[in-house]
């Protein structure tokens, strides 16, 4: 088996404990995406792979450098990509939905999302979260010296709830990222968990927190795999209140406890602290629910399973498009006409373009050098035409001599200071040609009711003096892991490169 994902040199990795531990068969091949980005690299790592072994699946846990898989198919057409969505309750609109058209096979956890895809032409595997009973399991004699305990990084609705339940008295150990920025919680903190460590306390503990936001968003809530590990653990666990319990099959009060609000919440961890059969019977039910019904084992089954029976399960009735390319002469871009997918006509933006514009899905004005390509033009309009969008704007880096820059802007912010649109090239924008033919390739952010869509991928480089460089990057770059930038610059004696990440970290926090 090949796997590809980020951080999967770490053990404790989720995708590791879980599904390459679960449906590894031993000599596979594993790449982590934070260590090796380069596209070349990873397939000469598949080539040499593939020389020893007879491997049938690439199994893919979807991540921000997506680089590698455009030319996968080409290179090793007996390959099944298998794409696998953690993440499609949050990063379907500007993520999820545009890798899908590269996969053999992907799945999503997300059930009201399939006939969203299936709009697009796109057949979705529905695969809910499953756990890894080999990985998680109950420990033996393990005194449950921990009253409640919880599990995982800080970060919204999590927050506002552990201290509600510290300033009334509930002696609750955390544990995971995040909380020694939070004073009152602080020394109820118990530090990063290994993966062995992490079955100890969910073992000692009376009760686990299970908070099942996926994000800083509060309406953002679903099942994920935590749930699940925390029944294979036989642990008892006391989850926030979602609809998507039901689609698994538990039941509060039977194999779960949940609650709806902070004082359901509070009330039920004094109840259940005061009576142990109750908590008992209550994870046995759900250790017996989940060993029969969620593992990944059974999950991965049905998907090989699939494709075994039905080659043409992943036939994508995918659409053509019509795309408009206004080119500056002397422009720089990899965009070439001959494509199957895609009726592109390139043309000087001096012309009388407007008449050829009606015809089209999208038009786009190239201003500025760049690497924009046929695969992003075709993200682009699919998007466009899917949304029924006047403007798609695509995340890019900057290129530059030293290293590029990733100008990532996300569509909560950008849709609350619509007019920062204004500062984007023109290169990363896409017009439906009704609003081309109407104000040209020209924003009007201020105009009524203007539909505009976000795109995170794909990730082609656009090139910019340096005044606009550098004002792009004080509002948009992303930095990944500022922390750890800093070290390695400070350690590298590159002050002047060190300040510059203070300040901008800084100011991004301030807007």
């Amino acid at each position: 088996m090949i796997f590809i994902g980020p951080s999967l040199s770490d053990p404790g990795e989720h995708f590791n404990t879980n599904i390459v531990s679960c449906i590894g068969l031993g000599q596979d091949l594993v790449i982590d995406l934070r260590k090796n980005a380069d596209r070349n690299e990873i397939y000469t790592k598949i080539t040499a792979h593939l020389d020893k072994y007879d491997e049938q699946y690439l199994i893919y846990n979807a991540y921000e450098n997506e680089d590698f898989f455009i030319g996968l198919k080409d290179l090793f057409p007996d390959l099944q990509l298998i794409t696998v969505f953690s993440d499609d309750e949050w990063r379907h609109s500007n993520y999820d939905r545009y890798l899908a058209l590269y996969a053999d096979i992907f799945t999503i956890a997300v059930k009201e999302n399939i006939e969203r895809y299936r709009k697009y032409g796109c057949e979705p595997f529905y695969m809910q979260w499953a756990c890894n009973p080999g990985m998680f399991y109950p420990l033996q004699d393990i005194c449950q010296d921990i009253e409640v305990s919880f599990i995982g990084s800080a970060y919204g609705q999590r927050v506002d709830y552990l201290r509600f339940l510290i300033a009334n008295g509930v002696n609750v150990r955390v544990y995971g990222k995040g909380w020694r920025r939070f004073s009152a919680i602080r020394p109820h903190y118990g530090g990063y968990l290994s993966h062995e460590k992490t079955l100890e306390v969910i073992s000692r503990s009376k009760i686990n927190l299970n908070f099942l936001w996926t994000s800083a968003d509060k309406d953002r809530c679903t099942v994920k795999g935590r749930t699940l590990e925390l029944s294979a653990c036989r642990a008892f666990q006391l989850s926030n209140q979602t609809e998507e319990l039901a689609n698994y099959g538990y039941a509060d009060g039977e194999s779960i406890a949940v609650f709806r609000d902070k004082a359901e919440l509070l009330g039920k961890i004094r109840y259940y602290l005061e009576h142990d059969n109750k908590r008992e019977t209550i994870a046995q039910a759900a250790y017996q629910h989940v060993l029969k019904n969620h593992t990944w084992k059974q999950r991965f089954d049905i998907i090989f399973d699939q494709l075994e029976k039905h080659s043409d399960y992943s036939s994508k009735s995918l659409p053509g498009y019509s795309v408009l390319v206004l080119a500056h002469r002397g422009i720089k871009h990899q965009i070439r006409c001959e494509d199957a997918r895609l009726d592109i006509r390139i043309v000087d933006p001096g012309s009388d373009w407007q008449n050829a514009a009606g015809d089209m899905d999208g038009v786009i004005s190239l201003c500025q050098d760049s690497s924009l390509n046929n695969e992003a033009l075709y993200m682009m309009v699919f998007g466009l035409v899917a949304d029924k969008a006047q403007i798609i704007a695509a995340n890019f880096y900057l290129s530059s001599s030293n290293n590029r820059r990733w100008i990532r802007f996300r569509d909560n912010f950008m849709e609350s200071r619509r007019k920062l649109l204004e500062m984007l090239p023109l290169s990363c924008l896409m017009f439906s040609s009704a609003y081309a033919i109407e104000h040209g390739c020209t924003l009007d952010p201020g105009e009524n009711h203007l539909h505009v869509s976000y795109i995170e991928y794909p990730g082609f480089w656009i090139r910019l003096p340096y005044i606009r460089s550098r004002k792009l990057r004080l509002f948009f770059e992303f930095h990944r892991d500022p922390r750890q930038q800093l070290k390695d610059l400070i350690l590298g004696l590159q002050l002047g490169r060190a300040l510059s990440l203070c300040m901008d970290k800084t100011w991004q926090k301030l807007i």
